[in-house]
């Protein structure tokens, strides 16, 4: 059973505008993309909508070529494919490393031990969020809690360093503002 290139079309999809056709310019795409992050202020975790710089570029890369590609930031140790059951309490906890977090299906709930400000990731599209939190910088952590009976399909991407980037706002992102 081939599910690789599936799974990573769903990637593409999720971080990425896709075009409308082989003839589509960068111009009909946004000019960078907008993640959630949960990052940390003063020891506590704290979400922020950040958008990536430098921001889309036209690709030369064959296959895709003209299309528009954002760095999402140099990756380091391993990769993983997790599956979470539905109705699943992940439970308060910090993020292992600073690292992507791409939800392929289903939904995840995310909230602050110290505030009212919640995340709703629905897998796709805009699917992702980067979580920062480590314990190095946060005490407390985030809780995530799967709440559908659907099961979800996330990837943990470990990361290098932190990607170039602009605070748009303290808070989730919200839909529509994603690209």
């Amino acid at each position: 059973m081939v599910v690789l290139p599936a799974l990573f079309t769903t990637l593409l999809a999720a971080t990425t505008a896709t075009a409308a056709s082989s003839n589509t310019t960068t111009s009909s795409f946004p000019s960078t993309l907008n993640i959630t992050t949960i990052t940390a202020h003063n020891n506590q975790s704290a979400l922020e909508c950040w958008a990536l710089d430098p921001g889309y570029t036209t690709s030369a890369q064959a296959g895709v070529s003209g299309t528009a590609m954002i760095s999402l930031g140099p990756i380091t140790g391993n990769a993983s494919n997790i599956l979470i059951p539905g109705a699943y309490d992940g439970g308060r906890h910090n993020a292992p490393t600073i690292q992507w977090v791409i939800f392929l299906s289903g939904v995840a709930h995310i909230t602050l031990p110290n505030s009212t400000d919640e995340a709703w990731v629905v897998g796709g599209r805009n699917g992702a969020i980067l979580a920062l939190d480590t314990k190095e910088v946060s005490a407390e952590g985030h809780s995530t809690v799967y709440p559908t009976q659907e099961s979800t399909l996330a990837w943990e991407v470990p990361l290098e360093k932190i990607p170039g980037h602009r605070v748009l706002h303290g808070g989730a992102c919200v839909v529509g503002e994603e690209f």
